[in-house]
């Protein structure tokens, strides 16, 4: 005997004979019930304009001055890292690849459907074919729209559209795709995260800008030069990189003290805690995170787990404290800007972590001033410098404790001990 508990019985005129999938179908039917007592109007009929940016190929990217420029890449989890931008030059860009305050971007491949509101600290980048814009006749609607998007009917509506295995969506559907009139009062619980990163951005931009008042290390050269040098020979060095860095700005500088830049290695300011087991009885059921849910452009944890500890790995030996610091010590991205560290603030307090992550207990130094650090070239060039391995990058604890800290006059490091605090202050809004 057949059942039809759960089924779905759809007239041939709720069809669309283009598109033949089962999820498009109960999706389409789903969202013309909810809008069924609303007036619908084509969204393009009040878009100033609705399309997509460049094409850009390989040498339209430059070092020097440019315009940075948005692609579907650079949209994760609805976030733009505005200092990963890259820059394209501007005589690949037209007018229209532009974007301005008040307009919406929307994915087109890959995780697409993703929304962004475009705020002053976005206008005037570039967006990519692969992202889309709508600008609006009235701007003053912008955020009311980018509200409706977000939320479940407006997702259910672009994802209505996305065609094929990638997901793509066209230009013309935005265009043509069935919005309620009153969009702006089809509101669903909404906060503007985009002026939380923002905030979030210009406090940790200020911070650098006192740091690199008295610091100037941005950085080396692309191509280094690999030698060798008696003096510096390791038998257990046999890589030719490792020798590029005695011959590198960084190494002058954290060998030389100047007038207003000590320096002190790590093990002089702060604990490495040893990775022992804790005592934890199996049936516990612990709270815990590992090391992907760091979020590494913001250095905060983005998300917690919950198990007994019977079920977690045998990796998990840390329990985080207050004021402590964790840092990535392996992995593609050790030494690099996507480098995971955080600070362990009162919410973290007490939960449990991998020894895939160094934990640190800042003694000597501000915890604050510490993360700042971990952020910086001078400290991820450092433990690039020290990481060993090919396929797994891995920096040893001998080497880690040999990190040079460079020490600022107390003032200074207290102003951005001040400039940390209010960032994290500013972030805990949106994690």
């Amino acid at each position: 005997m057949v059942s039809y508990v759960n089924c779905m019985f759809i007239l041939p005129d709720k069809m669309d004979g283009k598109r033949i999938s089962y999820n498009y179908v109960v999706q389409r039917y789903e969202i013309q019930r909810l809008l069924q007592n609303h007036s619908l109007i084509a969204l393009g009929d009040i878009c100033k304009e609705i399309t997509s940016g460049i094409r850009v190929k390989k040498e339209y990217y430059t070092d020097k001055n440019g315009y940075k420029i948005i692609a579907s890449g650079d949209i994760r989890n609805e976030v733009i890292y505005i200092n990963e931008l890259k820059a394209v030059q501007p005589e690949a860009v037209r007018e229209k690849d532009f974007i301005s305050n008040g307009d919406i971007l929307i994915t087109a491949s890959g995780k697409s459907g993703q929304v962004i509101y475009v705020n002053e600290s976005l206008e005037g980048c570039v967006i990519t074919s692969d992202v889309i814009k709508i600008t609006l006749r009235d701007k003053d609607k912008g955020i009311r729209l980018y509200n409706f998007l977000k939320s479940s009917i407006g997702q259910m509506l672009l994802n209505s559209i996305k065609i094929g295995i990638l997901n793509k969506i066209f230009v013309e559907d935005i265009e043509g795709l069935l919005i309620p009139e009153n969009f702006d009062t089809y509101q669903e619980d909404f906060f503007d995260y985009s002026t939380v990163y923002t905030e979030a951005e210009k406090l940790y931009r200020s911070a650098e800008n006192i740091f690199y008042r008295v610091f100037d290390y941005n950085g080396e050269e692309m191509n280094p030069k690999y030698f060798y040098v008696e003096e510096y020979l390791d038998s257990y060095r046999l890589d030719p990189r490792y020798y590029s860095n005695f011959y590198t700005e960084l190494y002058r500088l954290i060998h030389k003290n100047f007038d207003d830049v000590k320096w002190q290695e790590l093990r002089e300011l702060a604990e490495i805690k040893k990775a022992n087991k804790p005592d934890i009885s199996a049936k516990q059921k612990v709270k815990y995170f590992l090391l992907a849910d760091l979020d590494p452009n913001f250095s905060i944890i983005k998300k917690t787990r919950e198990d007994f500890y019977s079920n977690l790995s045998n990796r998990m030996r840390y329990i985080v404290r207050s004021g402590e610091l964790v840092t990535a010590k392996g992995g593609s991205a050790t030494g690099t800007k996507g480098h995971a560290t955080a600070l362990i603030t009162e919410k973290f307090d007490g939960l449990v972590t991998t020894d895939a992550l160094y934990n640190l207990v800042p003694r000597r130094i501000n915890p604050y001033y510490l993360l700042f650090l971990f952020k910086q070239p001078i400290i991820l060039n450092q433990v690039n410098m020290f990481t060993k391995g090919t396929l797994y990058k891995l920096i040893q604890r001998n080497d880690f404790e040999k990190i040079k800290i460079p020490r600022l006059e107390s003032s200074l490091e207290e102003q951005i001990v001040d400039k940390m605090m209010n960032y994290l202050s500013v972030l805990q809004n949106k994690f």
